[in-house]
């Protein structure tokens, strides 16, 4: 599989100092762009959660304001390389870029996954789902459940009523029917009807009839559905009930895992939203999980903890509001926790005395000669 085969030549491009409103569109085909200046020299990327921003004025507003900047490929990588600057970026679309700086391409998760098909002949939904997905009742509020996301992290919320699957939210929906909508109007006029929306209950913005999938379905055939609808994630059941959920990242980590030699316990970090640089500092975070690895290796041999940093511009005493979600994928244990604080040192202290208690409970139920099967069961009691 060579990196010919996965590059896009026709990618949509737009220039640095092209109006926010006159890109918008243009997500209807491409929900991912490259954004070039000087002609084709690359410059960086926007996507429709960057550029569906509140408080700018989109009409006035340039490009260059609102995009972020993407890992370059130079040509040589591999699909797990590929892969691997996907999940750490947040970014499903790369800009292929040659040495003198013009943009020659791109390459998109949906191709990289779709060319790893032998890959996943033997790998089941189980085996890459987010086990117990974070949900939200039928009865919440549009506010609740922006409250929810913020807090845990997520871009998409199971909606349940008595425990049964009746819809689900992405933050691509909220984009599409609340925020689009509303976009061109005078900004203090968009923000009273956010205000009044977010009283609306969460069904009005729901889709419902989620299409879902087993516990014990072969990976690819979910990617398969995922593209023939257009969804970014699939809703995992097991005896018809809510198991987990699986989403193309998902899918991207299990490719650059299988193409990487890993440790007894392999540790991403992944980083979302606006964190300042001076404040990430990846060796520090990568020490603090290390030191947790060390204490419960047992309990996390052969698993994969994937550290998702996302970041918002609240703060406090020049601190920005930092969530991270550690999930765990392993023998052992197969869940997520979620911290928060000022500062990513106080959100990472938060997320880890979260693992902590999970693992503790884990440890324990091991050394009793607990079977697999029940260590699932106790984590599922203790985790909210």
């Amino acid at each position: 599989m060579s990196f010919e085969e996965l590059v896009r030549k026709d990618i949509l491009m737009v220039d640095v100092d092209t109006p926010v409103s006159e890109i918008l569109d243009l997500f209807e085909k491409q929900r991912d762009l490259i954004v070039v200046s000087r002609g084709s020299f690359y410059e960086g990327i926007v996507n429709e959660s960057l550029a569906y921003k509140l408080n700018i004025d989109p009409t006035t507003t340039k490009v260059r304001t609102v995009m972020k900047v993407a890992p370059k490929l130079g040509g040589s990588e591999s699909v797990g390389e590929i892969s691997k600057l996907m999940v750490e970026s947040g970014f499903k679309t790369l800009p292929y870029v040659l040495q003198d700086g013009t943009v020659a391409g791109g390459v998109f998760a949906d191709d990289v996954i779709a060319l790893s098909e032998n890959f996943f002949r033997n790998v089941s939904v189980k085996d890459v789902m987010t086990a117990n997905p974070v949900t939200i009742e039928k009865s919440a509020t549009i506010g609740q459940l922006l409250s929810l996301m913020r807090n845990s992290g997520l871009s998409r919320i199971v909606v349940v009523e008595d425990h049964e699957i009746v819809g689900i939210v992405t933050l691509h929906d909220i984009i599409q029917k609340v925020i689009k909508p509303r976009f061109r109007q005078r900004r203090d006029r968009i923000i009273s009807d956010m205000k009044k929306i977010t009283e609306y209950p969460v069904t009005s913005i729901m889709t419902e009839n989620v299409i879902t999938i087993d516990e014990d379905a072969n990976a690819y055939e979910t990617y398969k559905l995922m593209k023939k609808y257009r969804f970014s994630s699939v809703v995992v059941t097991k005896k018809g009930f809510l198991a987990g959920i699986v989403t193309k990242e998902d899918l991207l980590r299990q490719i650059a895992l299988s193409t990487t030699a890993l440790p007894s316990v392999f540790v991403q970090l992944s980083k979302k939203g606006i964190i300042e640089s001076l404040e990430y500092d990846p060796e520090t975070i990568r020490s603090r999980i290390d030191s947790i690895i060390r204490k419960y290796r047992k309990v996390l041999e052969n698993s994969v903890l994937t550290v998702y940093i996302n970041g918002d511009k609240m703060q406090r005493r020049g601190k920005p509001h930092i969530i991270i979600r550690i999930q765990v994928n392993g023998p052992y244990v197969n869940n997520s926790v979620t911290g928060e604080g000022w500062g990513i040192k106080n959100a990472l202290v938060d997320a880890v005395h979260k693992l902590e208690k999970v693992l503790e409970k884990v440890k324990f139920a091991t050394t009793k000669k607990t079977t697999e099967k029940e260590v699932q069961e106790l984590l599922e009691s203790i985790l909210p």
